[in-house]
C-alpha cells in the first residue's frame, strides 16, 4: 500500500468534536454492577416471555409507534401528542440539546447529573453552567444555588435536573421541582427533569406537565423494563415541544423490536411494579448488610436500582472499585463527582448476588482500612 493510500482524508468536522473522546462499551466476564441495568429474576422472566412473543413482522417491517404511544399515554395519564420516543436516554438528551439548548445558547446542569448532558453540550459547543445541588457531608439536596442561577441568568437556557438525583439516589419532593418550574418559566427557561430511576422510587413528574408547559420529563424505559439492550426512552412534554422534537425524526431511530418489547412491558405493568417493589426490599437489605460491617458509612436513601454509600474517605471508593474488579465485580466510584467525595455506587441484582457482594465490599474495605 502506498503512502498516499494510507493518508487520512482531511474532512471538515465540528469544532466541538475535539472536546469529546467517546469510547465503545466493551463486554467483559465481570459481573456488571456499574451500569444500573435492571437485574432481577422477575424482570428476566418477563423479558423472556416478551421475546418469545416478538413477531417476524416486528423486525421485518418499518416500525409504527401509534399503539405504543397510546399505551404510554394511558399508563401515564397524559396526552399522546406530548410523548416522544427515542433510542435511549442518551438520544433523548442529545435531541433536547440540539432542539433547544443549542438555539438558546446555554445549558444549566444541576450537578451531579448524567454525563450525557455535558457531553452533548461540548459536542455542540453549547456553554454549560454547572450548579451543585448536593451540599454537606453526607450530602443532602439543596436547590437554592440552582434557583439563584435561574433568576440571574442573562438569557433563557435549558436547565437539566435529575430526580432522583443520579447517581446519589436522593429524591427531591415533586413540589420543589414544581416551584423550580415556576421560577424557570418566569425567566424563560425550559426545565428538563431526568427521572431515569423514577420507577424504582415511585417518583414521576409527568402530572406536573398539566400546569407547567415549560417542563420536559425524560423517563427511561430501558431501566424500568430491563430493556437496556433495546435502547428506549420516553420524553413527556407539552405537545408544542413534542412537535419541535419530532422535526428531528427521533422515530427513525426506534426499532420495531424495541416497541414490541415495551408494549408487552406496559401490558405487564403490575408484574413490573412487583419487581420494582422487590428491588426496594433488596436495596434495603443490601444496604443494611454493608453498613453492618461499616457502620461509619452512610447509605443515601432511597437509591434507585442501586445503592450509594458515602465512606468519608475520598480515596477509598477507587480502591474498593479496584478490589472488586479483581474479584470479578464492576461497581462505580463516584468520588470525583460534585458533592459525592468518598462515595461509590453498586447496582442491584438478586438476593444471593447482593449478599456475596456485601461480603466482598467488607473484605476489600477492611483490607484498605
Amino acid at each position: 500500500m502506498t503512502a498516499a493510500a494510507e493518508a487520512v482524508p482531511a474532512f471538515a468536522t465540528a469544532p466541538g468534536a475535539a472536546a469529546v473522546d467517546p469510547r465503545p462499551r466493551l463486554r467483559t466476564d465481570a459481573l456488571n454492577l456499574k451500569s444500573c441495568e435492571l437485574r432481577h429474576p422477575g424482570s428476566d422472566r418477563l423479558v423472556g416471555r416478551a421475546l418469545a412473543r416478538v413477531r417476524v413482522e416486528d423486525t421485518r417491517s418499518y416500525p409504527y409507534q401509534a399503539q405504543t404511544l397510546a399505551a404510554l399515554a394511558r399508563v401515564h395519564d397524559t396526552p399522546v401528542e406530548g410523548i416522544t420516543l427515542t433510542a435511549g436516554s442518551d438520544a433523548a438528551i442529545g435531541l433536547l440539546v440540539d432542539a433547544f439548548a443549542r438555539p438558546a445558547g446555554g445549558l444549566v446542569v444541576a450537578r451531579p447529573a448524567f454525563e450525557a448532558w455535558e457531553y452533548y453540550a461540548r459536542l455542540r459547543e453549547v456553554p454549560v453552567t454547572g450548579v451543585p445541588v448536593l451540599v454537606g457531608t453526607p450530602p443532602r439536596t439543596d436547590l437554592d444555588a440552582l434557583a439563584g442561577v435561574l433568576a440571574d441568568a442573562p438569557s433563557p437556557a435549558v436547565v437539566a435536573l435529575a430526580n432522583p438525583v443520579s447517581p446519589a439516589g436522593l429524591v427531591l419532593d415533586t413540589s420543589e421541582v414544581a416551584d423550580l418550574a415556576v421560577l424557570a418559566a418566569h425567566h424563560g427557561h425550559l426545565l428538563v427533569v431526568d427521572e431515569c430511576y423514577g420507577a424504582f422510587t415511585g417518583t414521576t413528574h409527568v402530572p406536573l406537565l398539566r400546569r407547567h408547559p415549560n417542563l420536559v420529563v425524560v423517563r427511561s424505559c430501558s431501566k424500568a423494563y430491563a430493556l437496556a439492550g433495546a435502547r428506549l426512552a420516553a420524553v413527556f412534554s407539552h405537545p408544542r415541544i413534542a412537535a419541535e422534537l419530532f422535526k428531528y425524526r427521533p422515530d427513525s431511530t426506534v426499532s420495531g423490536t424495541a416497541l414490541a418489547l415495551l408494549g408487552q412491558g406496559l401490558d405487564a405493568l403490575d408484574e413490573y411494579r412487583a419487581v420494582w417493589t422487590d428491588l426496594a426490599r433488596i436495596r434495603e437489605e443490601f444496604a443494611a448488610a454493608v453498613l453492618a460491617g461499616r457502620p461509619d458509612w452512610t447509605f443515601l436513601a432511597p437509591g434507585g436500582n442501586f445503592a450509594t454509600f458515602v465512606t468519608g474517605d475520598p480515596e477509598l471508593p477507587d480502591r474498593i472499585a479496584e478490589g472488586l474488579a479483581e474479584r470479578g465485580v464492576r461497581i462505580r466510584s463516584l468520588t470525583s463527582l460534585t458533592g459525592l467525595s468518598g462515595a461509590f455506587r453498586v447496582s442491584l441484582a438478586d438476593d444471593a448476588t447482593m449478599r456475596r457482594v456485601a461480603g466482598l465490599i467488607r473484605e476489600v474495605s477492611d483490607h484498605h482500612a
